[in-house]
């Protein structure tokens, strides 16, 4: 399917769509009755990787810029971009910098768009969206934006949204590129040194997301999805080893997930979850795979504690593990962002989690939230412990719109004798300000 072909399709059947009953507004009237978007971020991060020679000092700050427009017969636009400026010396690995001796912190400087989509909602419960547009299926933890990124992951696709019979959400995407975090600045074809970093900025794709999600059962949420994942490198990776592990990446991914709240004293909640997900080979992947994936929790909540229990297993054959590579992945496995590939010989990790949110009147703010989590990783195949991690936040919103957080992250690794993980601790201090 021709990316130009679906987008004009797209708008002529979303234009013939519109209902002669929809209250007439003018095109000027649509725009004028549109909102700005301010989405702005400042952030250090430092970071301790007993693996590289120095200490990553990043200090950045991201723009977020654009115009949502209102509703003209159903259709709308959504536009915006990033700007990011590196503050101070720059010294850490950008991805896009060459400072290679320096940890990675995947924020380069740059000015890219962000967002670009034509939208219409439709008089049959469905709403299509068109362009550069942000997924987020689930939990994130297959198909997400990376939105803690200072430019998030975005997609070129053709979805879908159908709410039609009550309690149930059906969505469909179709992904013609896969803009990544690192942004669009890209090695030159003669640099084969960069390109083989695999850093690429984009995954071409001809890919499927499907994802169904029914509520009509008072406090329990069942999911089911399939991710046809089709990813080749871009142009400008010439390199065999980047095209291989980039097609490596293809995948057919089908899953199911329950998740049931429910109450067990007065002030007292309970929610238990449990996934599961299989992988095989899609499209162009070379590899046999047959790898699966679990996932059990439980948590209690009161007077704004919880505490939650978690077993997650991505499994592993010795030559790959089971990828999820349009994840946001630094929601999983720890903020540390150890095991931002999965292993090949799998991974199991082992966690618990403790949050407690501050009445909303706590010194005048709106909320305090405060986070600790514990990481007691191994592997699948082999079953070796590879290291442990303790995440810590705290983040303080004083209104709707501005925000201050500082977070950290410590992971202890397992050495060379078990997959070479090195110690590796990061910290955060963060503003941030959303119109």
């Amino acid at each position: 399917m021709n990316f130009r072909t679906a987008c004009i399709a797209c708008a002529l059947s979303a234009t013939g769509l519109a209902s002669p009953v929809r209250a007439q507004t003018s095109i000027p009237d649509a725009i004028a009755k549109g909102r700005p978007v301010i989405d702005l971020r400042a952030r250090y991060e430092a970071v301790d990787d007993a693996g590289k020679t120095v200490t990553g000092k990043a200090g950045t700050l991201r723009a977020r810029l654009g115009y949502e427009t209102g509703v003209w017969n159903g259709l709308s636009v959504q536009a915006d971009f990033d700007q990011i400026w590196t503050i101070g010396s720059g010294g850490y690995n950008s991805t896009r910098n060459g400072k290679t001796s320096y940890p990675v912190v995947a924020d380069p400087s740059m000015t890219a768009l962000n967002r670009l989509q034509l939208t219409y909602a439709s008089d049959f419960d469905t709403k299509f969206i068109l362009g550069r547009q942000r997924l987020l299926i689930g939990n994130q933890r297959f198909v997400g934006n990376a939105g803690w990124r200072q430019h998030e992951q975005t997609f070129d696709a053709l979805s879908a949204v159908n709410t039609s019979i009550q309690g149930l959400t059906l969505t469909y995407a179709w992904l013609y590129r896969v803009n990544r975090v690192n942004g669009p600045d890209i090695p030159v074809p003669s640099n084969t040194a960069a390109a083989a970093t695999g850093q690429a900025n984009y995954f071409k794709s001809s890919s499927h997301v499907l994802d169904g999600v029914y509520v009509g059962v008072p406090g329990l949420r069942l999911e089911g999805y399939a991710f046809l994942l089709d990813l080749a490198a871009p142009g400008y990776a010439t390199l065999p080893a980047q095209q291989l592990a980039t097609a490596r990446l293809s995948t057919s991914t089908l899953g199911i997930r329950g998740d049931y709240a429910f109450p067990i004293a007065d002030g007292v909640a309970a929610k238990i979850t449990g996934e599961f997900a299989h992988q095989s080979k899609y499209a162009n992947n070379p590899l046999a795979i047959s790898l699966n994936y679990w996932l059990g929790e439980g948590s209690v909540t009161w007077q704004g504690l919880t505490g939650l229990v978690g077993y997650e297993v991505l499994e592993g054959n010795g030559t790959i593990g089971f990828a999820t590579p349009l994840a946001t992945l630094h929601a999983f496995n720890g903020w540390a962002d150890m095991f931002l590939a999965t292993p090949a010989n799998g991974l199991k990790d082992l966690y618990s989690k403790a949050t407690y949110a501050l009445p909303a009147d706590f010194i005048g703010a709106k909320s305090l939230n405060s986070a600790i989590v514990y990481h007691d990783y191994r592997t699948d195949a082999l079953g070796q412990g590879i290291g442990t991690e303790w995440d810590l936040q705290a983040e303080l919103t004083l209104d709707s719109q501005l925000s201050l957080m500082a977070k950290y992250a410590n992971y202890a690794g397992s050495g060379a004798a078990f997959g070479g993980f090195a110690d590796k601790s990061i910290f955060w201090l963060q503003t941030a300000y959303k119109y």
